[in-house]
């Protein structure tokens, strides 16, 4: 207790008694023990608004985080723009489940050139024209 041992606590009450008097001592020891009751109570709801105040925090920082880095099979959304150009194609889908690097490698650089000898229907009229 405050690092106050019981001989020092003994001489405390005794100059309190001396100085106070035996007659108003009883009064100011309920005082004090109402004031230092709800210093603890004021103490321990300003610990509990600081941890849900720290909990929500955290709860923002996480969702936050969810919505910055999206779970691995989802895709990020696309812009318009892209979207408007590729509205007509469809994107190649290259199966990599029980194969060797070389074979999809190989298979993504077949699609690639595919995709870029066949005209896009934007580039095919601004030729024709």
């Amino acid at each position: 207790m405050f690092g106050i041992g019981f001989p020092e606590f003994i001489l405390i009450m005794v100059l309190a008694l001396i100085v106070v008097g035996p007659e108003k001592l009883p009064d100011l020891a309920k005082s004090l023990a109402k004031q230092l009751l709800e210093l603890k109570k004021t103490a321990n709801s300003l610990k509990d608004s600081l941890q849900e105040e720290l909990k929500e925090a955290e709860r923002a920082a996480e969702e936050s985080d969810k919505s910055q880095n999206p779970p691995a099979g989802s895709l990020p959304p696309g812009d318009e723009s892209s979207a408007k150009k590729n509205s007509g194609e469809r994107d190649t889908v290259i199966d990599v489940e029980h194969r060797s690097a070389e074979d999809v490698y190989k298979e993504a650089v077949t699609a690639v050139s595919q995709q870029d000898e066949t005209p896009q229907s934007g580039q095919a009229e601004k030729k024709n024209q």
